[in-house]
């Protein structure tokens, strides 16, 4: 049953992870827009990076049910989360305290994007208690080519950026009570205004 679970897995990772290099590579098309569950698509984040697996790590979800479903691009979306997760994943398992990860999403009011105020739009809040980006790469971490990791490529935040900005959104992070903290802001919406679709 679970070599089943995990061929399945495989099989639709390859079909998701096909699906975004063609994106990539295929010039002006656009992203897949349809109404998507975003608890759904953060757990299979979590499913497709093994955090279950990792016993020593303590996760804290924190879900707002009353979040409807976003319009976007599902395989997109989690890819972006899938970046971000790794990264703070990492950073509290390389560190020498208890590994913690938070996830949490929630309703935000009145924020501005672009000079846009929106009035409605969801927040979903990474935490990790790792040592915290360096302050030498701090204000250049979502350029191409910057990693703070040894052998990272330094795409993963960059790309993230680009698909938050795809839906419209921002992506932001801040250091608070010894955790490093990144925040996705996104409009509710069945439309993206100010998305920005090569």
């Amino acid at each position: 049953k679970a070599l089943k679970k995990f061929l399945k897995i495989i099989v639709d990772e390859t079909d998701r992870l096909n699906e975004i290099v063609t994106k990539i590579l295929t010039p002006a098309k656009k992203p897949d827009l349809t109404n998507f569950n975003l608890h759904e698509a953060i757990e299979r984040v979590l499913n497709l990076i093994g955090v279950d697996e990792l016993k020593n790590i303590e996760l804290i979800k924190s879900y707002d049910p009353s979040i409807p479903e976003i319009y976007g691009d599902k395989n997109l979306f989690i890819q972006a989360l899938i970046n971000i997760t790794q990264n703070a994943v990492h950073a509290c398992t390389n560190s020498n305290v208890e590994p913690c990860l938070s996830i949490q999403t929630k309703i935000a009011y009145r924020q501005p994007i672009n000079g846009t105020i929106h009035k409605t739009l969801v927040e979903i809040i990474i935490k990790d208690n790792g040592p915290g980006v360096s302050p030498e790469i701090k204000d250049q971490i979502f350029f191409p080519m910057i990693s703070g990791k040894e052998n990272g490529s330094g795409i993963g935040l960059s790309i993230s950026q680009d698909i938050v900005r795809i839906h419209g959104g921002s992506i932001s992070f801040y250091r608070k009570d010894e955790q490093t903290i990144f925040s996705i802001l996104v409009p509710i919406s069945t439309s993206i205004q100010g998305a920005q679709i090569a």
